[in-house]
């Protein structure tokens, strides 16, 4: 059962009273039953508001993922997947809708945008602040995928995290129909999809803690 905490749009628990589930660097090993994580081994949070209601998840800018290959989000390990053909559209697809990032700027009210390895004009999104360290950007804007999506021109797609192990071009047409996914169509993906809830509850050991 979680306990209240603090959260904001990060993990970084300075703003408001909030219940949320933590996830925990695996590496990290508590010594005594009731030890508090350092924040530094929080990945990140997701919050639960009063009808227990789990929204988007968060990630911790303050995180050090325990190997610098190591995924630094639950999307980020997902796009680790992609990228040695593990993991199918859809479960990508899902991870998209339930997950915030950041979005690189022009600090004019622009995404900046750039090329791919490929040659395709890219806005820059990244997932975790072990990313975003890499990218030499005036702004940033925290972003959900609708708002991703509407920053994307005609013929521009989104990178995410250049430069990681995981760097993944995502066409702005996948980012579009992922958005326009229904209630019905999103339930029948999870249920053709169980790995999804490993992936959030068992295998990236998600635990309930007070900061």
């Amino acid at each position: 059962m979680a306990e209240e905490t603090e959260a904001a749009d990060t993990a970084d628990p300075t703003e408001k009273r909030e219940n949320w589930f933590l996830l925990m660097d695996p590496a990290w090993q508590p010594v005594a039953e009731n030890d508090t994580p350092p924040l530094s081994a929080v990945v990140g949070v997701w919050p639960l508001d009063s009808a227990g209601t789990i929204g988007k998840f968060r990630p911790n800018p303050d995180y050090e993922p325990s190997d610098e290959n190591s995924p630094a989000d639950p999307l980020d390990a997902v796009l680790h997947l992609a990228m040695r053909g593990e993991s199918q559209a859809e479960l990508l697809q899902l991870m998209l809708r339930e997950t915030v990032f950041d979005v690189a700027m022009n600090g004019d009210g622009r995404p900046m945008v750039t090329k791919s390895p490929d040659d395709i004009p890219c806005v820059v999104v990244v997932t975790a602040e072990v990313h975003r360290r890499r990218i030499n950007s005036p702004e940033w804007q925290r972003s959900d995928l609708t708002q991703l999506a509407e920053l994307l021109d005609d013929g521009v797609d989104a990178l995410f995290n250049p430069g990681g192990a995981a760097s993944v071009r995502l066409t702005g047409e996948f980012l579009r129909l992922t958005t326009l996914l229904d209630d019905d169509e999103v339930d029948a993906l999870y249920s053709a999809q169980p790995e999804v809830h490993d992936l959030k509850i068992h295998a990236l050991d998600i635990s309930s803690a007070k900061s």
